[in-house]
C-alpha cells in the first residue's frame, strides 16, 4: 500500500528559534520510523482515590527524547521487551526556553501502557513527551474478574494523576519545567478509548449508572458518577477502537464535551458508525475508519491484522494523532493540518474521515 503522508509542513520550530515558554515541538507531522529510539522512565506513582481516599498504586511510563543509542531495553509487565525504549537514558535537552507538549496514552482492558510505544515514539520524535499509566487491576498480568464497575472511573483518575505527576516533578528532575501540562492530548485504545471519552467531560445517565452499579458499587463510588470527571487540562482526545462511554454516558452529555474528539476505528474490528452516531451531539467530532484495520491496528503488539500491515495502520494513526496535537495543543495554523482533520487531504487510500 502506498501511503500519502502529509509531511510537507513548512513550520518554524520554537526550539530552533527560542522564545520564552515556547514549544519544543514545531507541529510537523512525523515521518513514520518504527525503530526510533527514545528514553523511558518507569516509576511507581501512588495517589488517593477521590471518592474514598483509598490509596492506589500504578506504574507510570514516560517516553522522552534522548541521543543514546544503546542501553537497557524497556520491559513491560515483566513480559514484553521494547528494544527502542531505553531505560533511564540521558535526556536530550532542547533549548532552555522551550517546553515539550504532553500526550497521555490509556491502554485497553487486560493490556499495558507499552502497547502504545510505537505510536508514542513517533510523537517524541517531533518534540513531544509521552506518558502512559499501567491501569492496575486491568492489566494482562493483573486483572480483576469480574471487573468492578468503578474500574472506568479508576482509569480516569490514573490518567489525571499521571498528568499531576509530571506537573509536580521535583526541581532536580531533568524534566522539571520542561513539559507543558496546561494543554494535554489524551489518546486511548479499546477500554482506554472509553477512558479518553470520559476525561473529556460528558455527564452520566443517572438511571443507567444506578442500574449498572446495583450490587457492585459502594455508596461513595455511586456518588462519584454524579461529579464532573473531566480534566480542564485536556485539550483534545483521540479514542481508538473503543466504546463511547459504556452506555453510561447520557446522550445529552456528549453535548457538554468542549474539546475536539477524533474517534478512530478499523473496518475489520467493528462497525464504528453506531458509536459515531451515538456521540453525534459532541460539538467537534470526527470519525476515521481504516479499511482492513482490526483491533490491534492501533497498538504495538505483535498480533497481526489480515487487512492491513501494522506499519501502514500505525502510519495512518500517528499522522492523525499528530495532526490533532498540532492543531489543538500547539495551535498550529496550517492548511494541510486542517485538511487532514477536515478530510480534504488524503492521509491514505485506506483511511476515510467523516465529521
Amino acid at each position: 500500500m502506498r501511503l500519502v503522508l502529509a509531511v510537507s509542513l513548512v513550520l518554524v520550530s520554537a526550539c530552533k528559534q527560542p522564545e520564552p515558554d515556547g514549544s519544543c515541538a514545531s507541529g510537523a507531522l512525523p515521518t513514520f520510523d518504527e525503530d526510533f529510539v527514545t528514553g523511558i522512565r518507569q516509576e511507581p506513582v501512588t495517589y488517593a482515590l477521590p471518592w474514598d481516599d483509598s490509596e492506589r498504586d500504578i506504574t507510570l511510563h514516560t517516553w522522552y527524547p534522548t541521543t543514546d543509542t544503546d542501553g537497557e531495553e524497556a520491559e513491560y509487565i515483566e513480559l514484553f521487551d521494547d528494544p527502542s525504549s531505553l531505560v533511564d537514558a540521558s535526556y536530550a535537552e532542547a533549548d532552555s526556553a522551550c517546553q515539550h507538549p504532553l500526550v497521555v496514552y490509556s491502554h485497553g482492558s487486560q493490556a499495558w501502557a507499552g502497547g502504545g510505544t510505537t505510536l508514542l515514539r513517533q510523537l517524541v520524535a517531533t518534540g513531544w513527551v509521552a506518558i502512559g499509566p499501567d491501569h492496575t487491576g486491568n492489566l494482562l498480568n493483573d486483572n480483576e474478574d469480574p471487573r468492578p464497575r468503578i474500574t472506568n472511573l479508576r482509569r480516569v483518575e490514573d490518567v489525571r494523576h499521571a498528568i499531576d505527576h509530571i506537573e509536580n516533578l521535583p526541581e532536580d528532575d531533568p524534566l522539571y519545567g520542561r513539559v507543558d501540562t496546561s494543554r494535554v492530548l489524551v489518546v486511548g485504545h479499546s477500554f482506554g478509548g472509553q477512558t479518553s471519552w470520559l476525561i473529556s467531560g460528558p455527564s452520566f445517565d443517572a438511571a443507567a449508572v444506578t442500574t449498572a452499579c446495583e450490587g457492585d458499587c459502594t455508596a461513595e463510588e455511586l456518588a462519584a458518577y454524579d461529579g464532573d470527571v473531566g480534566d480542564p487540562r485536556v485539550a483534545a482526545v483521540v479514542p481508538m477502537a473503543g466504546s463511547v462511554g459504556d452506555d453510561l454516558v447520557a446522550e445529552a452529555g456528549f453535548a457538554e464535551i468542549d474539546v475536539p474528539v477524533l474517534f478512530m476505528t478499523g473496518s475489520d474490528d467493528w462497525d464504528g458508525r453506531p458509536r459515531f452516531e451515538r456521540a453525534a451531539q459532541t460539538p467537534d467530532l470526527g470519525w476515521v475508519d481504516i479499511e482492513g484495520g482490526c483491533h490491534e491496528s492501533f497498538t504495538s503488539t505483535v498480533l497481526p491484522c489480515d487487512g492491513i500491515s501494522k506499519s501502514d495502520s500505525l502510519t495512518i494513526v500517528s499522522t492523525y494523532v499528530a495532526a490533532m496535537g498540532a492543531k489543538h495543543v500547539l495551535a498550529v495554523e496550517d492548511a494541510e493540518v486542517d485538511g487532514i482533520l477536515e478530510g480534504s487531504v488524503e492521509v491514505s487510500p485506506a483511511a476515510t474521515l467523516e465529521r
